[in-house]
């Protein structure tokens, strides 16, 4: 199941973090906040792009032990990581999105220049 009819910057970036740390490490778990962190993006942007993820069945998501948070004196975290059993949807949008991107850049037009002077006088100063 897709999670998204139309894919937006956060998503993206988030699919393709995701998919990036999962490939250096399989047992990679993360946290809202970490991501939202590491891609320059605030937390309200972040959750709703991970729920989903997790709705489609792509991330799996799992509270953090209530001794831990009181410890530290902070609320439970919600800890992700790639669901297995999806990783080969994640990769194949991952690629997607890479081709997109890559057929979308353009090579630069050139800018027309001015006309250079010819030394043919148009009128004016000089008769």
């Amino acid at each position: 199941m897709q999670p998204f009819n139309r894919w937006t910057r956060v998503a993206i970036d988030v699919t393709r973090y995701v998919c990036a740390q999962h490939q250096a490490d399989s047992n990679f778990e993360f946290y809202g906040f970490q991501v939202a962190d590491e891609l320059n993006y605030g937390p309200g942007s972040i959750y709703p792009v991970l729920r989903r993820l997790v709705r489609a069945g792509w991330l799996l998501s799992r509270e953090e032990q209530d001794t831990e948070p009181r410890e530290k004196g902070r609320p439970p975290r919600t800890y992700y990581r790639v669901n297995p059993d999806n990783l080969g949807a994640i990769r194949q949008r991952v690629a997607e999105l890479d081709a997109r991107e890559r057929s979308s850049r353009r090579t630069p037009v050139p800018v027309a220049r001015p006309a250079t002077d010819t030394g043919v006088d148009l009128g004016g100063a000089g008769r």
